[in-house]
């Protein structure tokens, strides 16, 4: 950057008045004065039933509560030792709490995502030890969805037929609408009833996770609130815990309507995607009686007899198929990275590809893959990619075997070792940091204490350098972490 680049954007960041921040969705950087941000941020955080202000900072009080109950798990043998100085092992940040506009809900006044950044808080890692519980089961739950290709795969094998409604729903807040007593509830039954947990270390679980929910703390604007309800979005096992709470509700109250007028319920987290077979009255009173439950939840309903938008997917009726492609935002912006930015060359060269391999996923029918491939490849022009680098990336996607985008891969290959792996902030020299550990590594692999642990070579990642988004909308981790990141670069670790 050039000097008068790098000034303007230290003025940016020096300035009090405004809030910047990346949007919610469609990659696009948010300028707001800082009094219509905090405005939304109060305005969520003195809803009372939501939140409760704390007069002082609770954090030591929180973690002896939090050693305590390991201090249980370990007596009563549902927890090791090591599992239980993983849990304690954080350095007891205060959690933060900020938005991100949403901008595709209102440009003008931005509605708020509400987000707890907790990371290395108090719960963080007591967070991802429940989390490794449940993910088995959230992956079992009927109407799960893992992510877009699983979306295509199954929209794809269905018969449609005359007088079919496609439809999706949207639950509104689902993160923080949660009774703690409803959702550990739920959590219980999802679990008792799939079996697998022993009813000692079942109970010290549904303990770890009222823990979590009723220890929900965190900062803003130098002040602290409890939150009172719900989980903060944030939390590593919130979307399990939300997507266990939902599938109990479903087997209440979808399920036993499966078969019936209801001829397909599928859900991605908060999103549900169903077709309707019987009459538009009996829809209408399908979804007031969904909409009335004591769980708090709300749905938004969108209708359409020969379309809707699913996660990044437009999902057409197509005679007796469902043929799906690319949606994009009205917000979206073209966010790819310039090809004479400062990252890793060979990283650069195969962006192109892994986003036209995105589009052939998405794409049913050919033809709209390549309307789609060619608005990209004019987005990769004017990010400066060399014509032949976007056209061979182009010409290798065409030849590929769409359905082999569909095949789940297992990352390690049977019987093979992982290379170990030396992750590096990007710089431009990074060249010389190849050549260095192609040249000694060697020297460590005779080491004794070390030398068995280590392949042949290892497998060197450098992570991108900081781009202009992250350096004019820096999240919140990059602002706790930034003094430490400062000092650890002038050291060496060993």
């Amino acid at each position: 950057m050039t000097t008068q680049e790098v000034r303007a954007i230290e003025q940016l960041q020096s300035k009090n008045n405004i809030v910047i921040r990346p949007a919610d969705k469609g990659g696009a950087i948010v300028v707001l004065s800082k009094e219509s941000y905090q405005q939304e941020c109060y305005r969520q955080l003195n809803d009372g039933n939501t939140y409760e202000k704390l007069k002082t900072d609770p954090t030591n009080e929180f973690f002896a509560v939090l050693q305590e109950y390991c201090e249980r798990g370990i007596q009563n043998e549902s927890l090791l030792n090591q599992e239980a100085q993983f849990i304690l092992g954080t350095t007891k940040r205060i959690p933060m709490f900020y938005c991100i506009p949403k901008v595709h809900k209102n440009i003008e006044a931005p509605p708020g995502r509400p987000i707890v950044s907790g990371i290395d808080s108090i719960s963080s890692n007591l967070s991802k030890y429940i989390d490794n519980w449940l993910q088995p089961y959230v992956k079992s739950i009927p109407s799960y969805i893992q992510d877009t290709s699983d979306v295509v795969k199954f929209l794809e094998a269905i018969t449609w037929r005359e007088g079919w409604t496609l439809g999706t729903l949207d639950v509104g807040s689902l993160y923080t609408i949660i009774n703690h007593v409803d959702g550990v509830e739920a959590l219980e039954k999802q679990l008792s009833a799939k079996g697998g947990i022993c009813e000692v270390q079942l109970s010290f679980l549904l303990e770890g996770v009222n823990y979590i929910l009723k220890h929900n703390y965190f900062s803003f604007e130098q002040e602290f609130y409890l939150q009172k309800t719900g989980t903060a979005m944030g939390t590593r096992f919130a979307p399990s815990y939300a997507n266990l709470f939902l599938a109990q509700w479903e087997a209440d109250v979808i399920q036993p309507k499966l078969g019936a007028g209801l001829v397909l319920w599928r859900r991605y987290i908060d999103d549900i995607i169903f077709i309707w077979q019987d009459t538009d009255i009996a829809l209408n009173e399908f979804l007031k009686e969904i909409n009335v439950n004591d769980k708090n939840l709300v749905f938004t309903p969108t209708i359409r007899r020969d379309k809707v938008v699913f996660l990044d997917l437009e999902v057409n009726v197509s005679g007796d198929k469902l043929e799906c492609s690319t949606h994009f935002k009205e917000v979206s912006k073209n966010g790819y990275i310039k090809f004479d930015s400062c990252h890793l060359p060979r990283w650069l060269v195969n962006v192109p590809k892994s986003q036209f391999r995105r589009l052939k996923r998405n794409c049913t029918s050919e033809a709209k893959f390549a309307e789609e491939a060619q608005d990209l490849k004019q987005q990769f022009i004017d990010k400066l990619y060399p014509v032949k680098v976007i056209e061979k990336a182009l010409k290798e996607v065409q030849e590929m075997n769409r359905e082999d985008f569909f095949k789940k891969k297992d990352r390690r290959e049977a019987g093979q070792e992982e290379a170990p792996r030396i992750i590096l902030p990007f710089c431009s020299q990074y060249k010389c940091i190849e050549n260095f550990f192609k040249k000694h590594w060697c020297h460590l692999r005779k080491d004794k204490w070390v030398g068995d642990l280590l392949g042949e070579y290892p497998k060197i990642v450098f992570t991108k350098a900081k781009n202009l988004a992250n350096l004019v909308a820096p999240t919140i981790k990059n602002k706790l972490f930034e003094a430490e990141q400062q000092l650890a670069s002038a050291k060496w670790i060993l």
